[in-house]
């Protein structure tokens, strides 16, 4: 036999925030002067960023390894942060990899890793001769 419930429960509330968007960063540049612009480190500009853009973000500092090969077959690894944020909006998603990319090219990345939902991409530099 259970036990009546209180008339005076709370209710919980729920909001949803949309998709979940994960990115990676190599963690040795998120924080080096030679990848700092307008006196902002990279991980500060994505802190500015994420904040103003989406009130909120999660950055997992424990080291994840990322493994990828290079077209003549040369193996590179680094070590990894992983930042999520979500919200539900397409925009949004394309203002993001647009930041990404920029991000891409201020730490001489060839890529960054996203994925959204259960789909992934890889971000890269712009061309700068398109």
């Amino acid at each position: 036999m259970s036990k009546p419930e209180p008339k005076n429960k709370m209710q919980a509330s729920v909001h949803e925030l949309g998709k979940v968007t994960v990115f990676y960063v190599p963690s040795h540049k998120l924080d080096h002067p030679k990848h700092a612009r307008n006196s902002l480190t990279a991980r500060q500009d994505i802190h500015e960023f994420l904040m103003g853009r989406y009130n909120a973000y999660t950055q997992t500092p424990t080291p994840v390894r990322g493994y990828w090969a290079a077209p003549d077959g040369e193996v590179f690894h680094d070590v990894m942060e992983r930042f999520e944020v979500s919200f539900g909006s397409e925009s949004e998603f394309d203002r993001l990899i647009e930041f990404l990319a920029e991000l891409c090219q201020r730490l001489h990345e060839q890529a960054i890793y996203v994925t959204r939902g259960d789909r992934s991409f890889l971000v890269q530099r712009p061309d700068k001769n398109a």
